[in-house]
C-alpha cells in the first residue's frame, strides 16, 4: 500500500498520546491523512490535533477511550461510524507492560493489560474490516515486540500477550493479504518512550539505548509503501529468532531470566 493513498483518508492511532503513536500521527498527518487519535489523555490528544491541523491543514478527531476495557472497540468502531469516518489504515499501538517478579503485580493489571495488547486490537481488526474492504488497498498496523520471540521471566505475561498478538497478526496477513488489506507486524526494538516508565522498568542487560519514535515510524511507514508485512528496527532480532527456535527450552528461560532479572531480586 503505497502512503500516497492515505492523503484525504482516515488513520485510527491508538495509544496516541505519546511515543510511537504521537509519531504515527504526526508522519500520517505530514503525509496528508486525517486522524482518529485514541488514548485515555484528552488533554494530550487535544494538544496534538491542534498542532496536526496547523501544520498540515488536515482533519484531526480526539478521541478518549480506555482501551483496555472489554467491548472499547465496539465502542470505538460506533463512534467512528456515528462520525462518518472510514478508516483506510488501522494502527494498533497502545500497549503497556510489567516489569518484575509475576506476583509483584495484581491480576486486575494483568486482565487490562492482555485486554489492551491483544484482546482489543484483535476485535478492533474485526470490526474495522468493512472499512478496510471497502477501498482498494488498507492496512493495518499491529505493534509487536522482541518479547513475543520467547518467554520473558519477569515480563511473563506482557511476552505471552506480545505473543498472542504477533502470532494473530503474521497470521491475518495470510488471510487478508489476497483482499488488498496488508498486515504489517512490526517489532520495534529499545525506543524511547513512556512504556519503561509505565511498567516499572529497572536497569537491566537490556541496556540503556533508545531509539527515538521517529525512526521506528518512519521504518514502518517506508515498508508500508514497499508491501513488507514483517519489520523491525532491532539488528539483533533475526539471531533472536534463531535463538528462540533451535535453543533449548531451559537454556532459553535461563538466559533470558539472567538478562531481566531484578537488580535487587525482587
Amino acid at each position: 500500500m503505497q502512503l500516497s493513498f492515505m492523503l484525504d483518508h482516515w488513520a485510527l492511532v491508538t495509544g496516541a498520546s505519546s511515543g510511537i503513536g504521537m509519531e504515527f500521527c504526526r508522519q500520517l498527518a505530514a503525509a496528508g491523512a486525517n486522524v482518529v487519535m485514541v488514548a485515555r489523555r484528552l488533554d494530550r490528544l487535544q494538544a496534538l490535533a491542534a498542532e496536526l491541523t496547523g501544520a498540515h491543514g488536515v482533519q484531526a478527531i480526539p478521541l478518549q477511550m480506555d482501551l483496555s476495557v472489554a467491548g472499547s472497540a465496539a465502542k470505538l468502531k460506533a463512534e467512528t461510524s456515528r462520525l462518518g469516518v472510514a478508516i483506510r489504515l488501522l494502527v494498533n499501538n497502545a500497549a503497556f507492560g510489567p516489569w518484575g517478579r509475576f506476583e509483584r503485580t495484581d491480576a486486575d493489571t494483568y486482565e487490562r493489560m492482555i485486554q489492551l495488547i491483544a484482546g482489543t486490537p484483535i476485535a478492533l481488526c474485526s470490526h474495522y474490516r468493512t472499512d478496510l474492504q471497502s477501498f482498494e488497498g488498507s492496512a493495518v498496523i499491529n505493534l509487536s515486540s522482541p518479547a513475543a520471540l520467547q518467554p520473558v521471566p519477569y515480563k511473563a505475561a506482557y511476552s505471552a500477550g506480545k505473543s498472542c498478538m504477533h502470532n494473530f497478526s503474521i497470521a491475518l496477513h495470510g488471510e487478508w493479504m489476497e483482499e488488498g488489506i496488508l498486515v504489517q507486524t512490526l517489532l520495534p526494538g529499545p525506543t524511547a518512550s513512556e512504556l519503561d516508565g509505565l511498567g516499572g522498568a529497572y536497569r537491566s542487560e537490556l541496556g540503556e539505548d533508545r531509539r527515538p519514535p521517529s525512526e521506528v515510524v518512519k521504518t514502518s511507514l517506508a515498508a508500508l509503501t514497499a508491501g513488507r508485512p514483517f519489520v523491525t528496527t532491532n539488528k539483533g532480532t533475526y539471531k533472536q529468532r534463531v535463538f528462540a527456535g533451535v535453543a533449548p527450552v531451559g537454556m532459553i528461560i535461563k538466559e533470558v531470566k539472567r538478562m531481566f532479572a531484578p537488580p535487587d531480586g525482587n
